[in-house]
This record gives structure tokens, sequence and C-alpha cells, in this order.
């Protein structure tokens, strides 16, 4: 062969690339499914350990209360822990599957219920450059379970819109709560309370009326203050004729001796002057609450509130006479809410519902209130004036109370559950919204449910999440 033929063999050796491109693609290759194998394999363990630590985190709460409330002693607690991971986790049993738990510890003097859980995964791409098969993929818990006392009020919507299906809805879903959430007292130990509040155009302040005094058509009021020992004298905590000079007597709907002339109450007002304490849970002493004569006395709510009680029979009763009628002045629920359960409000509540001080470190205590309404809050009273006044016509200034009053309950630690029952007005959810606790975690604070099975199911699960032991670990 000639040289010049050998020379241009050679330079098309040099110019043909075709090789070299199938070597990069084939390496290019090997890397993306290495890559997609890798990040594959890695989605796998951070969803097993999702699913490990749900399933533990629901076993250790699920013993933790089943010991406190005597369902099982402590000496069964670690068979029980495994047999509710087991039906969370969804095996048949332990043996023969990847999951183990490890370290299960009853402690009976801390109160606590401790566990370890762990994936036997299999390795395919981590191992890779490693001699690496197997990890264990865990997770651990623990709950205490020393109950604290629960304080709950229930702020309930019985207005015109709640008619028909809606109500017996309601009273079916707020029945389950109350029964969900005294489950766990017993005859010598009373951990929970609930106090309800139904409310439309006010509310029934009912065995608290006496905190009620008749006031004028007029946006702010000079309320009077509560003298205990002036109605232990007469069973009227005010001096009315000095009240009633402040005002027009014309304006004011009342009894012959100026007297409220039912057990309603409208919504706190600003004073003409000095310290409001229309937004707080400032007690009677501070001032009394309004009953402003534009509530004429067929808008009155006929059920009263009821403080805070461990009766089931008694709170389940009240609950089943529930009706519906009238507009709706949720602030006002939420207000008297606030007022039952707050320790503020300590000495004007009857033995037996005196709220407990959760602001003291010595008291173990958890306070909450669940707000259900089907509809746009549009009555309010305070800070509208009298030309203004007509039924349906204060929505903002009700949205605005309820936002604040919201505000004040949880910077004082009272956590809030809210209920759009068939809402579906989006300033309404909103303002619900706004108004509940931030979620935490997996808790939620805000519903809305559509039927009366889901309505059902929101109330159960706000009492099961009520009653869930706090997670320590």
């Amino acid at each position: 062969m000639s040289t010049g033929k050998i020379n241009t063999l050679c330079a098309k050796f040099r110019r043909d690339e075709s090789g070299n491109f199938m070597m990069i693609f084939a390496f290019a290759t090997a890397v993306i499914f290495l890559s997609v194998g890798l990040a594959v394999e890695y989605s796998q363990s951070i969803n097993i350990k999702t699913r490990v630590t749900n399933a533990l985190d629901a076993a250790t709460l699920a013993t933790a209360r089943a010991i406190s409330i005597g369902d099982i002693t402590e000496a069964q607690g670690e068979a029980y822990l495994k047999d509710v991971f087991i039906a969370n986790i969804g095996v048949d049993a332990l043996e023969g599957s990847r999951y183990t738990i490890d370290n299960v510890t009853i402690n009976t003097t801390n109160q606590t219920v401790s566990a370890e859980a762990t994936y036997d995964q299999d390795l395919d791409f981590i191992s890779v450059g490693t001699s690496a098969t197997h990890q264990d993929v865990g997770s651990m818990s623990a709950a205490t379970y020393g109950l604290s006392d629960i304080e709950v009020a229930m702020v309930l919507d019985t207005t015109g819109s709640m008619g028909g299906s809606k109500i017996i809805a309601l009273r079916e879903a707020a029945a389950l709560g109350v029964d969900e959430l005294l489950s766990v007292n017993h005859e010598a130990d009373t951990k929970v309370r609930i106090s309800l509040v139904p409310y439309a155009y006010g509310v029934n302040a009912g065995p608290l009326a006496k905190y009620v005094y008749a006031d004028f058509k007029d946006k702010k009021s000079d309320a009077p203050a509560f003298d205990p020992d002036l109605y232990d004298t007469t069973g009227v905590g005010y001096d009315i004729a000095a009240f009633q000079a402040t005002g027009n007597m014309n304006h004011m709907l009342a009894n012959s001796d100026g007297t409220a002339i039912d057990d309603c109450s409208t919504d706190r007002k600003k004073p003409n002057s000095g310290t409001s304490y229309q937004i707080s849970d400032a007690d009677p002493s501070f001032g009394m609450i309004s009953r402003d004569s534009r509530m004429t006395a067929n808008y009155c709510p006929s059920v009263p509130l009821v403080p805070l009680s461990s009766d089931q029979t008694a709170l389940e009763a009240t609950i089943a006479s529930l009706p519906a009628s009238g507009y709706t002045a949720g602030h006002i629920g939420l207000q008297w809410a606030y007022y039952t359960i707050s320790h503020s409000w300590a000495d004007y509540l009857p033995d037996g519902s005196k709220p407990g001080d959760h602001t003291d470190p010595d008291e173990e205590i958890d306070k909450y209130i669940i707000l259900m309404t089907d509809g746009i809050f549009n009555t309010a009273y305070a800070d509208v004036k009298k030309k203004n006044w007509g039924p349906g016509g204060q929505a903002s200034t009700s949205f605005s109370f309820a936002d604040s009053m919201c505000t004040d309950i949880k910077n004082n630690d009272i956590k809030i559950f809210t209920i759009g029952f068939q809402l579906y007005q989006q300033s309404a959810l909103d303002m619900l919204k706004d108004c509940a606790t931030p979620d935490e975690g997996d808790i939620t604070y805000h519903y809305e449910p559509t039927t009366s099975a889901e309505l059902k199911d929101t109330y159960e699960m706000i009492a099961s999440t009520i009653q869930s032991l706090r997670l320590i670990q």
C-alpha cells in the first residue's frame, strides 16, 4: 500500500467520532439511570419513614390514652402498642414482616409510653460503591398518659339558616363530640368539662344573666360594674336608677323596675370615655354586658348557655333542644364562650363551673373553643349607630369583632377550632380560617364539612384531637 493511501486511512480514522459518541452516550445513560434509581430509592426511604413515624405515633398515643382511661393496665401496654402499630402499618403480624418494634418502655414514674420502630429496606442503588444491601429506616415516639384537665366551649349556630336537616345534623354531631370528650372521665376523677353557647341574634345568658344590664340603642355604653353585695341585697347587681339617668329611658327594653325583660345578651360595648373592655375577658366588675334594646323580646334565643359541666345527660339534653331561628351574631357566641372558660370569670360562675387557671404552672389545664357556623356573621349592636341598624346589616362589624376576639383568645393560650358547615361564602370561610389556631403538624384546626356525615366526623375528629395526648418526642 502506498504511503498516500496509508495517510488517507489514518486521517479518516481520526475524523470518525461515531465510536466516541456511543461511548459517551452509554456512560451518560448509566449515570442518568443510576441517578433516577437513587432518587426513587431515597424517596422510598422518606415515604417508609413517614409511614413508620405516623403508625408509631398513633400507637404510643393510643396506648397512653388507653392506660389513662383504664382500658388497659400498664403491664398490657407493650402488647397493646404493638397491636395498634400493626393495625396502622397494615401487616398481619410483626413476625415475618420487615417491621420491628424495640425498646417499648412504660415509665410509671413519669407516666410516659415510648418505643422505637424500624423497617428493613432493600438497597439496590444506594449500595453502589458500598457493601450495604439493607438499611434500617426507623423512628421513635413517646407520649405522656398523665392527662391534663380539659375545658371546652362549644359555640353552636342555631340561626334560621340552620333549619331542617342542618339543625338535626348539628344536634347529632355535637352530641357525638360531647360523648367522645367526656369518655375519659371517671366518677372519682373529672378531667373534661364542656360549656355550650348557642347563638343567633344574641346569646341567652341563662344562669349568667345577672351580669347583663338593660341597655340603650346606642353604639357605646358606660356599662355599670357588677356589685355582688348589692346583688345579694336586691337581686340586681347594679344601681339601675343611676344608670338610667345617663341615657334616654325610652330607648330601653326593660321591665318596670328597669331590669332587662329576659336573660339575653348582646355584645359588649365601648364606653363613652375611659378604658374599653370590649375585646377582652374582663370580668363583670369591670363592666357588665349589654342587652341592647334593638334585640326585641322575640329575637331572644330560647335555649340558654350552659357553663362548664361534666354532666353528659344535661349537656346532651340541651343540644337535643336546640331550635333554628334568627340572624347570625357569631361574635357574641364567641364572646360568651370566652367568658365560660376564662379564669378571669372564675369568681362569677357557679360552683362546679369555675374555670381553672391555665397560666398557673402548677395546674395542668388545656382550654379549647369550637366555633361552628353555616353562614356569614351579620348582626352586631356595639359600634353600630341607631339609624344604621337593621336586620343583617352589620356583617363587617360582626366580622371585625370576631377577628379581634379570636386574636385575644389565642393570645391567652386558648386554642380555637372552627367549622364552616355547608358554608360557601369565601369571606366567611376566610374569617374562620384566620380565627382558627394555625395547624400544628398533622393537627387541623379549621374544617369545612358539607354533609351531615362529614359534620359528625368533624366533631368526633376534633374531640379525638383534644383528647389526644401531646407527643413529647
